[in-house]
């Protein structure tokens, strides 16, 4: 009998979903144990790998929204995790770092989403894990190369049947 745990067989349906289900379900426990969610650890991760970092180059790194980067970085400065010093050329712009609290978060929370990740690729073997992140890595260089978004601009559509 077919799997029925999915309506749609669509890879990005299931591909947000996934996501979804994952980020959920971790976000819990990281709030529970760290007292951060997942993007607020996400977000210092990004600053402690690159310090003196804008607020620009965080939402564009992050994924996230606009404003709810901003909120995070505002809760991470707030809560001591971030430090920021104002540019030395444009006086609206401020580069951001990790404090020593801070890192010793995102130590924490590297932990935790090592040992989540593990929890969600249990089903497959090591081998499987490498080729699959390899795919999906892959994948992912193609949606952000300049050849995908050419394809997508030229895109026209097969013509549709009518009445359908």
């Amino acid at each position: 009998m077919p799997d029925s745990s999915f309506p749609s067989k669509r890879l990005t349906y299931l591909l947000e979903i996934i996501a979804d289900e994952a980020i959920a379900g971790n976000d819990a426990i990281f709030l529970r144990e760290l007292g951060y969610s997942i993007r607020e650890i996400r977000v210092l991760r990004i600053v402690d790998d690159n310090p003196g970092i804008t607020f620009v180059e965080i939402w564009e790194k992050s994924g996230l929204e606009r404003s709810l980067t901003s909120r995070i970085l505002q809760k991470l400065i707030g809560d001591g995790l971030l430090s920021r010093a104002s540019s030395g050329t444009d006086a609206r712009k401020y580069h951001l770092s990790t404090t020593p609290k801070g890192q010793a978060l995102r130590r924490q929370g590297r932990v935790m989403s090592d040992t989540l990740e593990g929890l969600l690729l249990d089903p497959f073997p090591e081998a499987e894990r490498a080729r699959l992140f390899d795919q999906i890595e892959r994948l992912g260089r193609w949606v952000r190369s300049e050849e995908y978004r050419a394809a997508l601009e030229g895109f026209v559509p097969p013509p549709l049947a009518k009445g359908v």
